[in-house]
């Protein structure tokens, strides 16, 4: 069953606004700048599809546009065969629906709101009220992502980086939602913590029938993680796949980042190894 799926999913900048940000200069003549062009993408229920790409690439932006922060310039997002724009369906009903996780969890944690007080929030805007509901439910989510109860009255500057990440994990669970997105959300840990939230997150996902969108720089990490993946070259899908066969491949730049892949990683440490993207793809 298809829980999300983007149908020609575009996004262009005014390049007016571009050009104050970045020093960007068209060579066309052009007034706009497409980060995204044309996307076709689905993800199924209890699936994680990866979404892989250079820096600059658009994954973050379509990341953006799924959780409404930014607007459509054209296509549409269907959130169980239903548009998530326009008057078809209200934002509260997208935010409880699809929950984001970013990288940099410090900054995503309020650091004088105990972490009770930050499972508490959502849960609220949400619907629930009665403290005795709010605390077992945020007990709950503390043994879900492996955390004692007595976490719960920690600050964020009293945990890991782990625990943190752990902590907005749980927030993103609190309103039981269908899908969530990762937005680089491991990038900033080390592989032992990596290696266990992963572990964690396949765990929730047996459980709950969970949808993740895993968008990530980790070749290494997708490859542990993903059912599938699907590959962003300069605001496109280029190729989406799920064997990591160089045959089956399709699109050079796919198989320019196999390749990448296979010369930085040694067999015995498949699952710890990260690398960069190559990023310039040259043509024949």
């Amino acid at each position: 069953m298809t829980v999300l799926e983007l149908r020609q999913v575009t996004k262009a900048f005014p390049l007016r606004l571009l050009r104050k940000r970045r020093g960007l200069k068209a060579k066309d003549g052009s007034t706009s700048v497409q980060a995204v062009k044309q996307v076709d993408l689905a993800l199924h229920r209890g699936e994680t599809l990866g979404l892989v790409g250079e820096s600059g690439s658009g994954k973050s932006t379509l990341a953006r546009l799924i959780m409404k922060l930014e607007t459509l310039s054209s296509g549409q997002i269907l959130l169980g065969g239903q548009s998530i724009h326009g008057h078809h369906m209200k934002d509260l009903q997208v935010y409880k629906s699809v929950q984001l996780v970013l990288q940099d969890s410090a900054s995503s944690l309020h650091p004088r709101m105990l972490v009770k007080e930050v499972l508490a929030e959502p849960m609220r805007n949400f619907g629930a009220k009665r403290p005795p509901e709010i605390r077992a439910l945020s007990v709950q989510l503390m043994r879900a992502v492996g955390l004692d109860e007595s976490f719960l009255d920690k600050l964020p500057h009293q945990l890991s980086g782990g625990q943190k990440q752990r902590v907005c994990i749980a927030r993103a669970m609190a309103v039981r939602p269908e899908v969530i997105i990762f937005d680089e959300s491991l990038a900033s840990l080390d592989p032992l913590s990596q290696s266990s939230i992963v572990s964690m997150l396949q765990q929730i996902q047996r459980q709950q029938e969970l949808s993740y969108l895993f968008i990530t720089h980790d070749l290494a990490l997708a490859r542990q993680l993903c059912d599938r993946i699907a590959v962003m070259y300069q605001g496109e899908i280029v190729e989406t796949f799920s064997e990591w066969e160089e045959g089956k491949l399709k699109h050079p730049y796919t198989r320019a980042l196999f390749a990448t892949l296979e010369e930085h990683m040694d067999e015995s440490s498949v699952e710890n190894a990260e690398m960069e993207l190559p990023y310039e793809l040259v043509k024949s």
